[in-house]
């Protein structure tokens, strides 16, 4: 109720984006409504912290909200008093019964091109991708059980520390696992069965899946607390990890079941959908690369009724973790919650097949401890790859990174981002394409048998082929450049043709993609979306009293800081993440070759222009007040850049006066008012270099876009990796260092954070022609040296003397 009632003050006042007109334009307001923001999630947080724990957390849920309550009043209190509008609105909830909101939903995603179709393979990847989720909340609960034995033997605190880590390591992997499944079911098109009852279960359990992967990780937040025992800790995590299985075998089974319902002209006998659900629903638990965890088939067992039954009666069972013979019985509370969940989902079966349904005994077990069978270890020998002592990649053979990249039990996002950002400065798309290819066609070991050769295709190679087939679409769609043209067409041939045989669902998908690319049409650049706050309104452009002719004085300094920071965006925007790799902005480039970093070099000039134009204007005046006006209008520009979170511009524009041109003009300066000097200092303070401009980048980090960063600190910092690194790691000469590609990375991804969203201002094209014939008709360095020294002669300390006592009226 608080939350909500919070939302719908917010929503109708239109204060509800951060980044809303009346926020942005009142810094006080701003802060309260940062305070009250950051006081509801603090609520949040400890309210289930309270549900699971009861009266422990009590007076801290009271005093936050007490804090929460002081942040309401000071909001709304201000903005009364900046007289914000209220306006009527009527929200309207989905009830959970209610599949409304999904088919409206569904209508309008199936506008959309880039669709599953719902058939066959597509569940039984989907149930491969729930498989191996299974297996890593499996691995979890195998290290809470090493947990608890190392606690029994003293647990010191360091080694606490490093079992919480190992465990988010392992939680990290379980949630990129789970973003995949759940986009995978987001991205199906359930036109054909929006009236299936099952479509409200459906999402019911996408909820319940998101809802335990967060109780988990509040629960393994307390895993480094040390004032909390670690008994209690343990327990949580426990129960949260377990309650993870339910809802993943919920929406496989789901999913099964409405893809036989919607095939309705080839649709098998129920005892084939019976004997596929048991099969596709099998849990098991392996070790993933991180993780101790155990490997071993669990056989899905009926009763012997069950089976005297199964060629008179059609049988459906949900899916079951055989008890381990011999096995105590416990009263475990986690265990009794997942066998009512199952039992509930056995009745919602019911509802649908109707009695012939079996009730099934269901019981849970730890799995058993087994070693990794040889034909499910990786291919690549352990001399071809490295890591650091936090379990990161630090360096590998081509082959083996790309191994890695697809791995069957393990996946790291930041792995396979940082690849794809960096990988042409190790190899061409080619030869990446090559590597793909093969591990899509991955072959079985020879003496492998034929039982062992259907676990080998369930469990490793149909999560290959989704990791390659999800790679080439994360390829496709964020990280592809105008030089992967060359691939396109092979591309498309093996899509076509092996894809089509394997993998029929994402077949249409990819095809899409390729042909947007061969065909060019404009897609986000670099995968990154572009927005625009909606919210804001544009400002009105501020133009000279006769916009066909005019002067740089004639200028509003605000109206030409907005034309300086839309052409300056446009380019930034544009930067590419190839142009930031092997300093490419640097090199020389054949004739009859395209430079590659066309855009930074085109910033870089930018940039150059705006100092010498600077330069140029209060150099071009005899006169020194109207040098010190030009001065002041400067620094006012400089100071809107600076507003506008144009840091880019406004270094430009502060380069200009500290040059030996203008930076010497001791006379000119001395006459500057007390207050431009002050807003420069200002201004300098912010830019300075001091300690690697740590001012500045405390700064760029907090500042809320749009923005454009000064992008000399990137390519400085790009320089430093390349030189400080080698490109292989110095042991080796085969491993390619990929740590240094992560540093890269990193670099990269800041520059992109600011690409996405665009500045709402109005371009006046009277004003950039203008700023266009001015940035190119500057004279050089030298030129303006000279000038400079026409305006103020160099003199000696007793001329300078002199000439102060002259204008001073005593001599």
């Amino acid at each position: 109720m608080v939350t909500d009632s919070i939302r719908l003050m917010l929503l109708a006042s239109g204060t509800i984006d951060k980044d809303s007109n009346y926020i942005r334009s009142n810094t006080v307001l701003r802060g309260h409504h940062r305070t009250m923001m950051a006081a509801m999630s603090k609520v949040m947080l400890t309210s289930f912290l309270t549900a699971d724990h009861g009266s422990e957390y009590v007076p801290k849920l009271l005093n936050e909200n007490n804090e929460l309550l002081v942040a309401v009043r000071n909001f709304v209190g201000t903005c009364q008093d900046i007289g914000v509008p209220v306006q009527h609105i009527d929200p309207k909830l989905v009830l959970d019964g209610d599949s409304t909101g999904y088919k409206q939903a569904s209508q309008k995603k199936s506008e959309q091109q880039a669709k599953y179709a719902l058939q066959h393979d597509l569940a039984d990847n989907l149930d491969v991708y729930g498989t191996n989720m299974h297996e890593s909340v499996d691995a979890i609960l195998f290290n809470i059980k090493a947990g608890r034995q190392q606690e029994d033997d003293h647990f010191t605190d360091n080694y606490r520390f490093l079992f919480g880590t190992k465990m988010f390591t392992q939680f990290r992997n379980l949630s990129s696992q789970t973003g995949q499944f759940l986009g995978l079911v987001d991205d199906i098109d359930f036109v054909t069965v929006e009236g299936s009852p099952l479509i409200s279960d459906l999402q019911q359990n996408k909820q319940a899946l998101s809802d335990g992967l967060g109780r988990l990780f509040c629960h393994l937040q307390q895993v480094t607390n040390q004032h909390v025992p670690l008994d209690n800790v343990l327990l949580d995590v426990e129960m949260a990890a377990k309650s993870i299985h339910i809802p993943i075998r919920n929406i496989c089974e789901c999913i099964n079941i409405l893809v036989y319902d919607n095939d309705i002209t080839t649709r098998p006998s129920l005892d084939t959908i019976a004997t596929d659900t048991i099969k596709h629903t099998t849990i098991s638990s392996t070790t993933n690369a991180y993780s101790d965890g155990d490997d071993g088939l669990i056989d899905d067992r009926s009763s012997s009724d069950s089976r005297a039954n199964a060629t008179s009666k059609p049988k459906i069972t949900t899916a079951i973790m055989e008890k381990t013979p011999n096995a105590p019985v416990t009263n475990d509370p986690s265990t009794a919650s997942q066998e009512l969940e199952v039992t509930k989902s056995s009745h919602k079966l019911k509802k649908f097949f109707g009695d012939d349904v079996p009730s099934s005994d269901i019981v849970t077990t730890n799995p058993t401890t087994a070693d990794r069978p040889s034909y499910l270890s990786y291919d690549y020998d352990l001399s071809d790859i490295s890591f650091n002592m936090e379990g990161n990649v630090k360096g590998g053979t081509l082959a083996a990174l790309v191994e890695r990249l697809t791995l069957h039990d393990y996946l790291d996002m930041n792995f396979n981002n940082t690849f794809l950002l960096t990988y042409r400065s190790f190899c061409t798309s080619t030869e990446l394409l090559d590597l793909l290819e093969a591990r899509y066609n991955l072959v079985p070991p020879s003496d492998i048998s034929d039982d062992d050769m259907e676990i080998w295709r369930q469990k490793k190679l149909k999560l290959v082929r989704l990791r390659v087939f999800n790679v080439l679409k994360n390829w496709l769609e964020v990280y592809y450049d105008e030089e992967d043209q060359i691939i396109l067409d092979r591309l498309m041939k093996f899509t076509d043709t092996t894809i089509r045989m394997t993998l029929s669902f994402s077949t249409d998908q990819l095809e899409r993609l390729i042909q947007k690319r061969k065909e060019g049409t404009e897609m986000d650049v670099g995968g990154l979306k572009k927005l625009v706050w909606t919210p804001q309104s544009i400002p009105q452009s501020i133009l000279p009293r006769n916009p066909k002719k005019f002067k740089l004085l004639d200028l509003d300094p605000t109206e030409l800081a907005r034309q300086l920071t839309i052409m300056d965006f446009k380019m930034y925007s544009s930067i590419r993440p190839i142009e930031c790799l092997d300093k490419s902005w640097s090199r020389e480039t054949p004739d009859d070759a395209a430079p590659t970093s066309v855009n930074i070099r085109a910033s870089i000039e930018y940039c150059n222009q705006v100092t010498s134009w600077v330069s140029d204007a209060i150099l071009s005046q005899n006169d020194i007040k109207k040098r010190c006006n030009l001065i002041k209008f400067w620094v006012q520009v400089a100071e809107k850049c600076r507003e506008l979170n144009n840091f880019n511009t406004c270094m430009a524009i502060l380069s200009a006066f500290d040059n030996s041109s203008v930076g010497r003009l001791k006379r000119t300066w001395e006459m500057v008012g007390a207050r431009t000097n002050q807003i420069l200092s200002q201004i300098r303070k912010i830019m300075g270099a001091n300690r690697n401009f740590s001012e500045y980048r405390q700064l760029i980090h907090s500042v809320n876009p749009p923005c454009i960063p000064f992008l000399g600190i990137y390519l400085q910092d790009l320089t430093f990796i390349e030189d400080g690194n080698s490109n292989i790691i110095k042991k080796s000469k085969d491993l390619i260092n990929f740590a240094k590609r992560e540093k890269t990375a990193e670099v990269i991804r800041e520059i992109q954070q600011y690409q996405t969203l665009f500045y709402k201002l109005k371009t006046v094209d009277e004003v950039q022609s203008f700023i266009r014939a001015n940035l190119q008709s500057t004279r050089d360095e030298d030129q303006l040296y000279k000038e400079s020294l026409k305006l103020e002669p160099r003199e000696r300390e007793d001329e300078k003397i002199t000439r102060l006592l002259q204008e001073s009226g005593f001599l």
